[in-house]
């Protein structure tokens, strides 16, 4: 997994899943042709942005009415990009995303897969749901979540996912980030290569 994947799998699981085995090329436009990914020379925010938008473009419109809370956070990732001093670098591309990707061929995204990979987590969601609800503060659930260090950064991420509500799932990165060495040293990846 390299961090573009990270960072569109950080705000949507399922929107990651149809770049997993893709080829990385850079182009003037982000755009999928056959098992490649293509994506304009660019900092790491822009590739996350244009991908995701490519791939939900592409998505047939009951995925994509499936996945609008998804694309609503990537919506939010790019005013959080144009507000801060790299917004001033990648302007042109967040102010006017469509110019720069191409729609070349329908994706879809397996939901037999996601439903395969979904229910090897939900015991670990389970565990966390109960132990929150056990807890009386945040230091003693994060101390008590220590059996997330057996996740892979996949699994880690799909769980973060499926957590749902923002403050579960903020929990759950914590928890994350104390107890997962894996899921730690990825996202020190991600935020060096998102800061350029």
């Amino acid at each position: 997994m390299d961090e573009l994947e990270f960072c569109i799998k950080s705000m949507s699981y399922p929107l990651g899943m149809p770049i997993e085995n893709l080829r990385r090329e850079r182009g003037p436009v982000a755009t999928i042709s056959g098992d490649t990914l293509v994506v304009p020379e660019a900092p790491l925010a822009v590739g996350c942005y244009l991908t995701a938008l490519v791939v939900f473009a592409s998505l047939d419109v009951v995925d994509r009415k499936r996945l609008s809370d998804d694309y609503q956070r990537f919506e939010e990732f790019r005013l959080k990009i144009l507000g801060s001093e790299l917004g001033n670098v990648v302007g042109d591309y967040l102010r006017e995303p469509w110019e720069y990707i191409r729609v070349e061929t329908s994706t879809a995204i397996d939901w037999l897969e996601f439903e395969r990979r979904e229910e090897k987590v939900r015991p670990y969601l389970k565990r966390i749901v109960e132990l929150r609800e056990r807890t009386s503060d945040r230091s003693e659930f994060l101390a008590k979540a220590d059996f997330l260090s057996e996740l892979s950064v996949e699994d880690a991420l799909l769980l973060s996912y499926l957590s749902g509500e923002a403050g579960l799932r903020e929990l759950v990165n914590a928890a994350l980030g104390k107890h997962n060495r894996d899921f730690r040293g990825m996202v020190v990846r991600y935020f060096k290569a998102l800061r350029g």
